[in-house]
Order: C-alpha cells, then sequence, then structure tokens
C-alpha cells in the first residue's frame, strides 16, 4: 500500500483503540460523536431490554443521547455526507447529514446515476462505495464527509491472504485518488479482527450449576454471513445474586474477564442502563454463542467483539501532536483542529 505509507510518513500514523465491546455500531457511534458509548448511548449491535423483556436493535436514531458530528455541522449550515456499506448504520446514524446512503439500498436518483452497487457480501462494494464518494466530492462540495466501508473481506480472508492484499491494493488505489483530491482525511477503523476457533456456551455453564441467565451476544444482527452472530464479547442478564455467576463464569476455560456493570461503566465508558448485569470477554480464539452438545464446540471463522480486537489503525493525511492512548472516537477532533 505505497500511497498509504506516503501518508503515513508525510502525515500521523499509530496505534489507537477502539471501545469495548469492539463492535461496529458502538465504535461508529463513537468516531461520528467523538464519545465515549457512556455518552452516546449505543452499548452493541442491540441489546435486552429487561422492562419490555425483548431483544432490541439499536439501529435507530432515537438510541442516540447527544447529536452526531453531522447534526452539529448541519447547525452551522455546513454540507454533509455519510455514506456506508451497510443499511443499518445508515439507519442509525444519517440523521442531520445533507447527503446519505447505503451500498446495500441505494436510492433510485444514486443507482441512475452510478449504476446498480455490487453485493455487499463481496469485496467490491467498498470499491464501489470509494469510487462513488469521489464522484460526488468532485461534483459537489462537502464539509464533513464519513465513509463507512464493509469487514467482509477481514472477515473472511486473513491478513496474509491473497485475497486480503488484493482487497488491499485496490484501496490504497482509491486512498491515492483522495489525496489528488487535496482533502484533510483521516483513516480509522471500528474494531480488529481475529481467527476464532472455539465457542463457548455461556448460559448452558450457568444452568448445569443451578443459575438461569440471559446471554446476549453484542455482536448480534442481521449480517450474519459475516460473523454468524458469534463475537468474544456477551451480556448476561440476571435475576438475584451475581456473586455464583460471576466465580463460574471465571473459572471458564476461554474467558478472559468477568465484569459487573458498575465496572463495565468506570472502565470502558458503558451506559448501565443499557448493558447486561455482567459483561463477559473472551480470550483471543473464543467467540460465545449455543452449543448443541456440551459447553465448547469447535468453530472455524474470523470475528471480533473482545480486548484482542481493540487495537486499530489511526492515519491522517495531516501533522499532528503526539497521539498517545488515541482513540478512534477523536479521529474527527484531530482533523477539525487542521481544518
Amino acid at each position: 500500500m505505497s500511497n498509504l505509507e506516503e501518508v503515513g510518513r508525510t502525515g500521523t500514523a499509530t496505534i489507537g483503540k477502539s471501545m469495548v465491546p469492539t463492535v461496529t455500531n458502538l465504535n461508529v457511534t463513537s468516531i461520528l460523536t467523538g464519545k465515549f458509548p457512556l455518552d452516546h448511548g449505543i452499548t452493541g449491535n442491540f441489546y435486552f431490554d429487561k422492562l419490555s423483556r425483548s431483544e432490541v436493535y439499536m439501529d435507530s436514531p432515537k438510541f442516540l443521547r447527544c447529536n452526531t458530528l453531522l447534526e452539529e455541522a448541519s447547525k452551522k449550515g455546513l454540507k454533509t455526507l455519510f455514506l456506508t456499506v451497510k443499511e443499518k448504520l445508515k439507519r442509525l446514524l444519517c440523521r442531520g447529514a445533507t447527503t446519505s446512503f447505503s451500498v446495500e439500498s441505494p436510492p433510485k436518483s444514486i443507482t441512475q446515476r452510478f449504476g446498480r452497487p455490487p453485493d455487499i457480501y463481496s469485496p467490491d462494494s467498498t470499491i464501489w462505495l470509494l469510487d462513488t464518494s469521489l464522484k460526488i466530492l468532485k461534483k459537489a462540495s462537502c464539509d464533513l464527509v464519513c465513509i463507512a466501508t464493509t469487514d467482509y473481506v477481514p472477515h473472511k480472508y486473513g491478513p496474509k491472504s491473497v485475497e486480503a492484499k488484493e482487497y488491499m491494493e485496490k484501496i490504497d488505489d482509491k486512498i491515492g485518488l483522495f489525496i489528488e483530491e487535496d482533502v484533510i482525511f483521516g483513516l480509522i477503523a471500528d474494531h480488529g479482527m481475529n481467527d476464532k476457533h472455539v465457542k463457548i456456551d455461556l448460559e448452558k455453564a450457568l444452568s448445569e450449576e443451578g443459575v438461569l441467565a440471559r446471554a446476549i451476544s453484542v455482536i448480534k444482527d442481521e449480517y450474519v454471513r459475516h460473523h454468524q452472530n458469534l463475537g468474544g464479547a456477551a451480556y448476561l442478564y440476571f435475576e438475584g445474586d451475581f456473586n455464583k455467576p460471576i466465580n463460574i463464569l471465571r473459572e471458564l476455560d476461554g474467558v478472559e474477564s468477568v465484569l459487573v456493570k458498575d465496572e463495565a461503566k468506570s472502565k470502558y465508558m458503558l451506559p448501565p442502563d443499557r448493558i447486561g448485569d455482567l459483561l463477559v470477554l473472551g480470550v483471543k480464539g473464543v467467540v460465545f454463542g449455543p452449543v448443541k452438545r456440551g459447553l465448547y464446540e469447535d468453530v472455524q471463522l474470523r470475528s471480533h467483539g473482545s480486548l484482542y480486537e481493540r487495537e486499530i489503525p489511526f492515519i491522517t493525511n495531516q501533522r499532528i501532536d503526539a497521539v498517545d492512548n488515541v482513540f478512534n472516537k477523536d479521529a474527527f477532533r484531530y482533523l477539525r483542529q487542521k481544518s
């Protein structure tokens, strides 16, 4: 990626941190608000509402507890653009955008101008989105832009695979075109990705010890071909005392840490009313989900959600001051300092 390397040499390239759990809705919201989940209210792709006893997808702006940067820019009369591969992000975060659409469900006006986009379960969906973004930027003046690509390729292929390398070469070509447009830009990830080999059934582990619980996979959404709804973090909901289930879970091979909601609030800045009674995080190669026989099951997939997908690239074509301990949520703040 010669263009990206040049950006790193002339601008800033470092390793930052994502929010925890390391899933998409939570982290893209942090990037587009500049805030921790405690402030913006999104705690995963969905959560369990104890009052209604139902699982609630967090894919609507009604769940946001603060304005996005798109909304703040619009209040100042600025033109904004929010483009994404996944429709769920468009539903959640497009409020306040001058122009917004997804590759998954583009309006007729977009397909008439730019043609039908590729299937979202393909590398070409991101390339089409970047191409279309460049075409729009050349014809329309925009003050604030967010382009959210897809993690389909990292889910499907490891970083040393031929497919991943070809994909990144194509992205690098598009980065070169953005450089030619002389815009201030950053390249930030919402989360990392790792190979997962073992699935653990947390509900069953507890029920075998006489503890009833509801386990919610934080990564769960409608894009099951990406991750099979299996990730390295889960929220658990109980009735009664937590001491016994905490001890059971901490003894499970493959569990990295178990935090009560107040600990999760203070350590990872999560709003306690929208997370489980416990937050469970897995070791690097583990995901959580139902197992037919026993507590453990072999799996073969690439996914995220745990602390091991927290490191993310933080790259901008601007020279900025030292960014030790920088979070992905800080991206626009640093870019604004130079704009």
